[in-house]
């Protein structure tokens, strides 16, 4: 899940060489099973050392989001987001990276105006003609070209949903776009601008998944998140002819299905069906911890989570001795109460198309190691970076009701702790994911900080198809 690979077993012991050097080093002649207990019950010594002293080992001040406008902007009261709104993922992939072309898709009356609108008719005659041709394409630039939106086709549709945008059936899924949170970036904004904003977020989104999926372009992370086969080749060709083949739509299509659903098969066809894997993660693997959170008390804890950031193995194995460390020392928290829950992030990310979970193998391990119930661990199944890690444990509590107002901790190696409460990572944090998805965060010990999530978060990105 990040750049921090080459974190020892004595990381927690530098911080500290005066405060016990002999419990970070083996001694000779100890039988590996007293070495096992050893180590044990130093690492959670060093725990309770670098926690309570926290005020002289903190190595940063921490930073605050108050400088970024989204972020500002996007204070909880004022947001639009309801708690009480249900997101409806009928199909988890697209819902996710296209909420608005599904929420079109759910208003009957919604898409009545827009089968019915001239300039959108004319659009969908287009792209239906377009996906009859698909059969004739010979190399995958043939499908690009048939079923890319062009700037000036996005251009169309914006114009023409300025005038959409004021009417009453319209009115109603402005209203699903502000209580869903998913559109929370736009909140500002009169609802013909969201409204616009949103669907070229949507288009680009589509034309993303053309670019990197069928196309064969690099995606931002393209160690684990590029297209699964050789796009020059026959066999790719005969693929996506299968796979358009595949697409059943109505005689009246609505001017965005053709496009949206060669995307999708693009994504089918390369087993990335990463973002829905889970889903619905409140009735599967969260479950027990969901219905938990209305029976806790959190005026007993410091913290209200303790979030844990994944490291994924290198090779085949379940989870990586970092995960493990790292999933270690969220435990050794939880059982010293300094939250009542433990939050573990991290999906299916290294190597390229694993089929191991971080945050499901961490979750195994900490209730085989330390017997931690299930009613107290929640998991990010999806995320693929530190970034993401910050941002889908935010989605968690904002849509499950986890206070909001209370602060929380997260732990992980030492230098990427320190990191996350740098600049660097802020501004890695705008430049991917567009703000940033903290409140304020402060580095308390070399390794764990405290933060509060930022509401900001719950914004649905399709540029990050596998986990939007």
């Amino acid at each position: 899940m990040n750049r921090f690979a080459k974190t020892t077993n004595h990381e927690l012991c530098r911080p500290l060489r005066g405060l016990g050097q002999c419990l970070c080093t083996r001694s000779r002649g100890l039988r590996p099973g007293l070495y096992a207990v050893a180590r044990s019950a130093r690492s959670s010594l060093l725990l309770a050392l670098v926690l309570l002293t926290n005020t002289s080992l903190a190595q940063n001040p921490g930073f605050h989001s108050s400088g970024f406008a989204f972020a500002q902007r996007a204070a909880l009261d004022s947001s639009g987001f309801d708690r009480s709104y249900k997101l409806t993922l009928r199909n988890a992939v697209q819902d996710k990276n296209f909420y608005l072309l599904s929420l079109f898709q759910q208003h009957s009356d919604v898409r009545k105006l827009l089968r019915e609108n001239k300039a959108l008719n004319r659009l969908a005659s287009d792209k239906l003609q377009a996906l009859g041709m698909a059969a004739q394409c010979n190399d995958v630039g043939c499908f690009d070209r048939l079923f890319r939106f062009t700037i000036p086709e996005i251009n169309t549709v914006a114009n023409e949903f300025e005038a959409l945008a004021m009417r009453p059936e319209f009115k109603k899924v402005a209203i699903d776009m502000r209580r869903s949170g998913a559109f929370i970036k736009y909140n500002h904004q009169s609802d013909p601008e969201m409204l616009i904003a949103a669907w070229r977020d949507a288009a680009n989104g589509m034309n993303r998944l053309l670019s990197v999926y069928g196309l064969g372009k690099d995606p931002t992370y393209k160690d684990i998140d590029r297209v699964s086969f050789d796009v020059s080749s026959e066999a790719y060709v005969k693929l996506l002819k299968v796979k358009t083949a595949e697409i059943k739509l109505s005689k009246d299509p609505i001017f965005f299905e053709p496009t949206l659903n060669s995307a999708l098969k693009l994504l089918e066809a390369n087993r990335r069906d990463e973002a829905a894997r889970y889903e619905p993660l409140e009735a599967g693997e969260n479950k027990a911890a969901v219905q938990n959170i209305k029976k806790i008390r959190w005026g007993d804890y410091p913290y209200s989570f303790i979030l844990v950031l994944g490291s994924g193995p290198a090779d085949s194995a379940r989870i990586s001795k970092i995960g493990a460390r790292r999933a270690d020392q969220a435990a050794q928290l939880f059982l010293e109460h300094k939250a009542p829950f433990i939050i573990l992030s991290g999906g299916h990310a290294h190597p390229m198309q694993t089929p191991f979970c971080e945050a499901i193998e961490m979750k195994k391990y900490v209730m085989e190691k330390y017997k931690i119930p299930e009613q107290s661990i929640l998991i990010d199944p999806y995320a693929r970076h530190t970034t993401t890690n910050f941002r889908n444990a935010a989605r968690l509590v904002f849509r499950y009701g986890i206070p909001a107002d209370r602060k929380a901790l997260v732990t992980s190696s030492e230098d990427h702790i320190t990191y996350t409460a740098k600049e660097d990572f802020r501004s890695r944090c705008l430049k991917e994911l567009g703000y940033f998805p903290l409140e304020w965060i402060t580095q308390v010990s070399p390794i764990a900080a405290e933060f509060k999530p930022s509401v900001a978060s719950l914004f649905f990105d399709a540029n990050d198809p596998l986990d939007p």
